[in-house]
């Protein structure tokens, strides 16, 4: 369950509700793909939920119980992903990721997310190649001996166009007090 329900109200009526919206309209575009959250429903206009999914987030799993067959289905999710239209824009967070109890990855988290619909056609394939990046980083990152020259690649490529991005880190200093951290 994502819930804004304790929210101050001015957040909670605002923010939370169109993101609560917005979470499960993502979960309907993407129903049916194993490993998106399946069975989503609003609770109320402050929450939305859905089944389940039984496993452990890439931050909370050693990367020796990684495979690369476990990489290859994560790709293939995303691609299945962009093939329904929507880009997640936050893969690289390994708490977006699960390693469920199947072996099989599992992706959470879809407030970032773009609808390609409503994105200039020219942009489509930056903002792929951002989703990609987020694979193929974990991959690197985890089990670089598991992953091709061409994926290595394609994510040296992509972390050179990353250097242009006017938006960097996390803003006004936050990282490291957030969650805990």
């Amino acid at each position: 369950v994502k819930d804004f329900s304790a929210c101050p109200d001015l957040i909670k009526n605002t923010w939370g509700v169109w993101m609560v919206r917005r979470e499960f309209n993502a979960f309907l575009r993407l129903s049916g793909l194993a490993g998106i959250p399946a069975q989503p429903f609003l609770v109320d206009r402050h929450a939305v939920a859905y089944r389940f999914m039984s496993g452990k987030t890439l931050r909370d799993i050693p990367a020796d119980v990684l495979t690369r067959d476990f990489f290859l289905s994560f790709e293939s999710l995303v691609l299945k992903m962009h093939e329904r239209g929507l880009v997640h824009l936050d893969l690289r967070n390994r708490r977006n990721i699960l390693f469920m109890d199947s072996g099989h990855p599992g992706i959470l988290d879809f407030q970032s997310y773009i609808d390609l619909r409503f994105v200039p056609a020219f942009l489509h394939r930056l903002l792929k190649d951002i989703d990609l990046s987020g694979v193929y980083k974990i991959w690197n990152n985890s089990r670089p001996d598991l992953m091709d020259e061409a994926r290595r690649a394609r994510l040296f490529a992509m972390n050179q166009k990353r250097g242009l991005w006017i938006i960097k880190g996390y803003p006004m200093g936050t990282k490291g007090r957030r969650r805990g951290e």
